[in-house]
């Protein structure tokens, strides 16, 4: 048995290879599209979300996971774990948190310790990579939930967006829908801040907007780790390739964004996701 173990919903994208490494159980997030409610992973893969979403008409809804499921998931560890910590998507954008608080009250002999990531795709991530890699090292519930609240403030999220049309379309940003006129002709650059996308940075071409997403993380000093994030961007791999080089970096986790947060930003949109050195 082992003394915690780590769950998390899809929308925190940790590679799935990853997740089976570090024994990481994850909930699946909903999408509903074309009159049904698909499990991220499950029902449709990000491969098969991605080639549709251009082609549909009505931008996809999400939705979380009933408590019952994750009541189902805590439920299922009770014999593998002393006690759980079970990180969501952040709070000011999802129900996710709520739905596990409210799961978790349902097995009562297990405890389970609720952290609000607020953050999404591997801004949680991180989160809940870091507190994996304490738990298989044996440390206890206290240990790994301090250094979540460490890695938390450092963490950095940001992407450069192919199109302004799904976040647009979604009426979940507000200066998405006031200066979409304006973006019509330009590629956006985001921070996701408290899972809030933030506009940063604007310019006329993909190849700039690139370039641009490099020069900010380069300004955030050096860092302690780095994925690159996208949304079936077929310059994912020379994208990766460059942040390798550019951050001296052993390894670069690649993660393809799910469809909760890739229905927001649409296709070909690329990202980085870093903890900055303390």
């Amino acid at each position: 048995m082992q003394r915690v173990r780590i769950v998390t919903d899809s929308t925190a994208d940790v590679p799935t290879w990853l997740a089976e490494r570090l024994g990481i159980t994850i909930v699946p997030a909903y999408i509903q599209m074309g009159g049904q409610s698909l499990r991220d992973g499950e029902h449709i893969t990000r491969t098969e979300f991605y080639q549709m979403l251009p082609t549909l008409k009505e931008i996809p809804t999400t939705a979380v996971p009933p408590a019952a499921e994750f009541a189902e998931t805590f439920k299922g560890l009770v014999v593998q774990a002393e006690s759980v910590i079970a990180i969501t998507l952040s709070s000011k954008v999802s129900g996710l948190y709520n739905s596990a608080r409210l799961g978790s009250q349902d097995v009562p002999e297990l405890p389970v310790h609720l952290v609000d990531s607020g953050q999404l795709s591997m801004g949680c991530g991180w989160q809940v990579i870091v507190a994996a890699e304490a738990a298989a090292a044996g440390k206890g519930v206290e240990e790994i939930l301090t250094i979540i609240e460490q890695v938390q403030p450092r963490i950095r999220v940001l992407a450069a967006l192919d199109t302004m049309e799904n976040l647009r379309r979604s009426g979940r940003v507000d200066w998405a829908r006031a200066m979409a006129a304006r973006l019509l002709d330009v590629k956006p650059l985001i921070e996701f801040q408290q899972g809030v996308a933030v506009l940063v940075g604007r310019v006329r071409t993909r190849a700039k907007a690139i370039e641009r997403l490099l020069e900010m993380v380069t300004s955030f000093g050096p860092l302690e780790r780095i994925a690159v994030l996208h949304t079936s961007s077929p310059d994912v791999s020379t994208f990766s390739a460059r942040v390798a080089d550019s951050f001296f970096a052993e390894e670069v986790i690649v993660s393809e964004v799910g469809p909760v947060v890739g229905t927001h930003i649409g296709k070909g949109a690329l990202g980085i996701a870093a903890i900055v050195a303390p």
